[in-house]
């Protein structure tokens, strides 16, 4: 695997929940892109360089362990995540149960109350009516005594107004009488 040393001070990485610092790999990448650098200087200008790329192989082989460690480290990171979102998820799921258990508990608690105030209320309004009916009766009942009592007054009134309209009539006859009876001698006479 040829790498650039640009390529390796470019490089990004999968941040995990808990993941590395990013300017601490990023700087180290770019130490590891210099020493790179640096060695394939050093290996292309020297001539005592070994013919196997010694230093350039062993440079390759540490990068490629960082590498290697970095992307374990990070399934790591990764499988660690996911099982921390599970149980988050899990302990997630358990309080909205629990919460909504308790919602259905005071909803039902709500519920009992409602009826029960209803039922109070109709209580309530079925002993007004029954009161009412009762004042209405007895409002009627006392009504019609008056107005009995008013007729039998009016009645007993009439008929002595009758009795003196009567008695009036016959001592107006009477008068009447002795008036023409009057006029009769006066004439004569």
């Amino acid at each position: 695997m040829a790498l650039t040393s640009e390529e390796i001070a470019s490089k990004e990485f999968l941040v995990g929940l808990r993941g590395y610092d990013k300017d601490e790999v990023r700087a180290f990448l770019q130490s590891v892109a210099a020493a790179f650098d640096e060695s394939a200087t050093t290996s292309n200008g020297a001539a005592e360089a070994p013919a196997s790329g010694g230093g350039m192989a062993n440079l390759g082989g540490q990068i490629e362990a960082i590498l290697a460690t970095a992307n374990a480290e990070a399934d790591k990171l990764r499988s660690d995540a996911q099982a921390d979102a599970a149980r988050v998820r899990a302990e997630a799921d358990s309080y909205a149960e629990s919460t909504r258990a308790q919602a259905e508990q005071h909803e039902n608690e709500a519920r009992q109350k409602l009826t029960a105030a209803q039922d109070e209320a109709l209580g309530i309004v079925a002993d007004a009516q029954a009161r009412a009916a009762r004042m209405e009766e007895t409002t009627l009942r006392e009504a019609e005594e008056k107005a009995n009592a008013a007729v039998a007054h009016l009645t007993a009134q009439i008929g002595e107004l009758t009795g003196t309209r009567d008695t009036s009539k016959a001592s107006l006859e009477e008068l009447r009488t002795k008036i023409d009876k009057a006029i009769t001698v006066a004439s004569e006479g």
